[in-house]
C-alpha cells in the first residue's frame, strides 16, 4: 500500500523538474474529478430512464482521462494534462448536447483553459488548446443554448447536476491552482533563502530587482583571511570524508561568530576563510569588530584536532582600507570584494604566524585609536608591497 501511495503523490524522477512543485496538486485534482465524475453518474442512473447515452457519453472520455492520468503518475505531466483537458472539453460537448445548458457543463471550458494556462506546458500548446476550448464554447453557446436538450432530466437533477458543476469546477482548478501557488511561494522563499546565504541580503534584493551589473565602492572596510597551519599533511592524513567533515565542522561554527558580529563572510577556498567588515553596510567598528572576531576564530579552531591529535591552529591576516565589491558571473555568481586592501590581507595571512593574528599598521591605527591595544610591532617586507610596518597579536 505505501508503495502506491508514494507512486500517486510523488513524482518520479522522469518527472520534469518545473513540474514537481504541481504534481501533488494536480493529482488530487484528478482524484477529485474522478469522485465527482462517478457521484454524476450515480445521480444520473438512479434519477433518468434514458441514462444510457449520458453516462456512454461520460465513460468514453473518461477513458481518455484516466490514460492522462497515468501519463501523470508515471512522470509524462504535459502529455498527460493536455489529454485530460482535451478529454474534459469533449465530455462537457457530450453533456451540453445531450443535457442541455441549464446543466452548467459549460463552466469546463473557461476552467480548463485557465488551468491549462497556468502550468508550464510549451507556450504554443497552451495556447493551441486554451483557444480550442474557448472556441467550442462559443460554438455550444450559439448553437445549444436555447436547444432542447435530447435527454429529458427531472429538474431536481439539472439543478443537482448545476451545483456539481459549478462546485466541481471550483475545486478540480481551485485545488490545484491553490496547492500550486501555495509550492510556488515556497520554492520563492526557499530560493531567496539560499540566495542570503551566499551574499548579503542587500545584494540579493538588488540582484532580483535588476539586471544590471552590482557594484559598489566601499572606502572604508576591514578584510581578515584566515587559513588553517599544516593543513596539506592534515589532509593527507585523513579520509576525504574525514577532512569535509573537519571543515564542515569548524567553517560551521566560525559561520556562527560570523552571523553574531554582523559581519560578512564572502568565501572559502579550500582551509582559506575570508570576512570582511564594512560590506555592503558601512560600519563604525570594522577593524574592531574583526579582531575580536579573530580572537574567537582561534579559541574555535583549538577546539579541534588535526592528524597528530594537536588542536588545529590558525594564520589570521587582517587589513583596512578601500575596496571594490560586486556581484560577478552568469551562472553560479558570486558576490566578491577586491583591491590592494584585500591582496594585503592575504599576504599578511601568508606571512603570518601560527595561532596568531598578523595586522597592517592601518588597522592597528584603526584599533588603537579607541583605546589601547596591545600587539608586537613588526618590520617585515610583503612581495609586491616592500619592506612594511605590521603587528601581532
Amino acid at each position: 500500500m505505501q508503495r502506491y501511495i508514494e507512486m500517486l503523490f510523488r513524482p518520479r524522477e522522469r518527472h520534469p523538474k518545473e513540474w514537481r512543485s504541481s504534481f501533488l496538486a494536480l493529482q488530487l485534482g484528478f482524484l477529485a474529478g474522478g469522485v465527482g465524475l462517478l457521484g454524476r453518474d450515480l445521480l444520473i442512473f438512479l434519477s433518468t430512464d434514458n441514462w444510457i447515452p449520458i453516462i456512454g457519453s461520460e465513460l468514453f472520455f473518461a477513458l481518455f482521462i484516466t490514460i492522462g492520468f497515468f501519463l501523470h503518475t508515471l512522470g509524462f505531466a504535459a502529455s498527460g494534462l493536455v489529454l485530460a483537458c482535451t478529454a474534459g472539453a469533449g465530455s462537457a460537448t457530450g453533456h451540453i448536447i445531450l443535457t442541455g445548458w441549464q446543466t452548467e457543463f459549460y463552466l469546463w471550458y473557461v476552467s480548463l483553459a485557465v488551468l491549462l494556462l497556468a502550468l508550464p506546458i510549451r507556450t504554443v500548446v497552451k495556447w493551441i488548446c486554451a483557444i480550442s476550448f474557448i472556441s467550442v464554447y462559443c460554438f455550444t453557446y450559439l448553437e445549444f443554448s436555447a436547444n432542447t436538450p435530447a435527454v429529458e432530466l427531472p429538474m431536481s437533477t439539472i439543478n443537482a447536476l448545476g451545483i456539481s458543476n459549478i462546485v466541481g469546477t471550483l475545486l478540480i482548478v481551485g485545488l490545484p491552482m491553490g496547492i500550486y501557488s501555495t509550492a510556488l511561494v515556497k520554492e520563492k522563499e526557499k530560493s531567496e533563502r539560499l540566495l542570503h546565504n551566499i551574499m548579503p541580503k542587500e545584494i540579493a534584493d538588488k540582484l532580483q530587482n535588476t539586471k544590471k551589473p552590482i557594484a559598489l565602492e566601499n572606502p572604508d572596510i576591514s578584510v581578515l583571511m584566515a587559513d588553517i597551519v599544516n593543513f596539506t599533511p592534515l589532509s593527507e592524513k585523513k579520509s576525504a570524508e574525514q577532512v569535509v567533515d573537519l571543515l564542515n565542522k569548524m567553517f560551521s561554527r566560525f559561520d556562527d561568530l560570523v552571523e553574531f558580529h554582523g559581519v560578512e563572510k564572502i568565501k572559502t577556498i579550500g582551509d582559506s576563510y575570508m570576512v570582511v567588515a564594512g560590506v555592503p553596510q558601512p560600519m563604525a567598528k570594522h577593524a574592531s569588530v574583526l579582531c575580536d572576531l579573530a580572537i574567537e576564530l582561534h579559541e574555535v579552531a583549538g577546539q579541534f584536532l588535526d592528524h597528530e591529535g594537536k588542536p588545529i591552529q590558525l594564520r589570521i591576516g587582517i587589513n583596512s582600507g578601500p575596496a571594490v565589491s560586486g556581484v560577478i558571473g552568469k551562472s553560479k555568481f558570486a558576490f566578491d570584494v577586491w583591491g590592494d586592501t584585500i591582496n594585503t590581507a592575504s599576504r599578511l595571512e601568508s606571512h603570518g604566524i601560527a595561532n596568531k593574528t598578523h595586522i597592517s599598521k592601518a588597522t592597528y591605527e584603526i584599533v588603537s585609536s579607541a583605546g589601547p591595544f596591545k600587539a608586537k610591532k613588526q618590520e617585515i617586507v610583503l612581495k609586491g608591497k616592500g619592506k612594511l610596518t605590521t603587528y601581532l597579536f
